[in-house]
Order: C-alpha cells, then sequence, then structure tokens
C-alpha cells in the first residue's frame, strides 16, 4: 500500500488519506462500503487517478468490490452534442439555473484560456487536457500491475457501445463517479447505471458545476426532470468549486 504522499502523486494516484476534491466521494465508500450492494462504476477513467485510489482504499478496507473504469481510452468521441457548446452557460444563467458568479467565472475562465492558447476556445480545447486524446489505456495497466491491483476492470470503447442495456458488468452499483464532460456521455451514463444502482447508491457528478462543460449539468437536470432524486451540494471550503452529488432513494 502507498503510505507518502508524493508516492501517490509519482504514481498519479489519487490520495485518499488526505483531504481533496474527491473526499466526499472517497469517505462515502469508506462509510458504507459494507452496507451497500453493488460495485463501484467510474465513467472517464483518463489516466486512472481516482480509479487507483478508489481500489487500493477498498484493498485496504478488506472489501471484495471491484471499480469499473469506463473510457474511451483515446480520447472525446468525434461528435459533440449541441449542447457541449460554450454558449449554453448564458442559456443555462438565463434561466436561473446557474448563478451569476458561476458564469462569469465561465467567461473569466474562458478568457484566460484564450490568451494563454492564442485562439478561439471551443469546447474541445478548453479543457487543460485538450480532447484527452493524449491518454494510454497501456500505461494504466502498468501501474495497476505495479499496484497488484485485482479489484479494477477497465473497459475501453465508446460509451455507446460499451454502455447498452444488454451488457451487465456486476451484479449492481454503489457508487458511481461521472467525470465524462460531455453531454451524450451523460445521457449514456445516467441511463446506464441508474436501474442498476442499489437504494442508497451514491453518484458523484464532477461537471454539475463546471467552467468548461455545460452539457453535462443539462444532461443530469433531463434525467432527473421526472424522478424525485434532485442533485445535492456537499459543502464548500473557501475558494473551493461546488461539489454536487445524488444519492438514489428507496
Amino acid at each position: 500500500m502507498l503510505k507518502k504522499d508524493w508516492e501517490f502523486n509519482t504514481l498519479g494516484v489519487y490520495n485518499y488519506k488526505k483531504d481533496g476534491p474527491l473526499s466526499y466521494y472517497f469517505n462515502h465508500m469508506a462509510e458504507n462500503h459494507e452496507r451497500l450492494d453493488g460495485d463501484i462504476l467510474e465513467a472517464g477513467v483518463y489516466e486512472g487517478r481516482a480509479l487507483l485510489g478508489m481500489a487500493l482504499m477498498l484493498k485496504e478496507l478488506g472489501s471484495s468490490k471491484k471499480v469499473y473504469g469506463f473510457d474511451t481510452f483515446t480520447g472525446f468521441p468525434p461528435a459533440y452534442h449541441k449542447y457541449d457548446d460554450l454558449s449554453n452557460f448564458g442559456m443555462l444563467h438565463s434561466e436561473g439555473r446557474i448563478s451569476l458568479e458561476h458564469y462569469e467565472d465561465v467567461l473569466r475562465n474562458k478568457n484566460f484560456r484564450e490568451i494563454m492558447l492564442g485562439e478561439e476556445v471551443t469546447e474541445k480545447n478548453i479543457s487543460l487536457s485538450g480532447d484527452f486524446g493524449r491518454n494510454s489505456m497501456t500505461a494504466l495497466q502498468h501501474k495497476i500491475k505495479l499496484l497488484e491491483l485485482d479489484n479494477i476492470e477497465l473497459v475501453p470503447g465508446p460509451f455507446s457501445e460499451t454502455m447498452s442495456s444488454t451488457k451487465k458488468y456486476s451484479n449492481g452499483w454503489c457508487a458511481v463517479l461521472f467525470d465524462c464532460d460531455l453531454y451524450a456521455s451523460y445521457c449514456t451514463g445516467l441511463n446506464f447505471v441508474w436501474d442498476d444502482l442499489c437504494s442508497g447508491g451514491y453518484i458523484y457528478l464532477d461537471e454539475y458545476y463546471s467552467l468548461k462543460f455545460a452539457g453535462a449539468r443539462i444532461a443530469v437536470d433531463e434525467f432527473l426532470a421526472d424522478k424525485l432524486e434532485k442533485p445535492f451540494l456537499h459543502p464548500v471550503k473557501d475558494g473551493d468549486f461546488e461539489r454536487w452529488a445524488l444519492i438514489k432513494g428507496p
């Protein structure tokens, strides 16, 4: 097991032993892994930082749960939905779905990126990681082997193929991390996990508050429009991003 902060940083593993942006997600699993049935799904793995951290923590807890990591491992899909366009933040603000402060931060972030890049910024290059095309599934597999983790299953490919209604990967889900940025990815992912998410199951919505990807919030709101469950805001620390999540009811 990793013990020192530099070990986590060197290997690109989320350090669940200290306070950080995903503390609510990790703490929820640490406190409820025995009570909730099912495995963990991560939609949007990239280099595996959260995936590896969760798998290590589960081992430390003596849990038999597995972590399934869904990602193309080749970057964003070639087609973007109209809701991924940055202009949709203006629509969200005009409809009162995001605050003025949020919207102003979106514009400020966009301006920063355009100055840094020297070109127009769109949903394709607004992220510091671009379109995530520099990802490597092989590099992640090397880290999994190095850490001797046998509780991870990687599921490569477009969500439209790997998250079909006919595919089953586990006996259900107890927690889900959505970090997949785009409208269509959130739509596909939410529809895939919901019926198999246990009562009390936790979903971390990484882009429900975002300065870059408007489509994620739109997709979540659309999906929950006919449901009693609604996203809730975790306590926000000074200067930190908002952290939103969802818990499935009985």
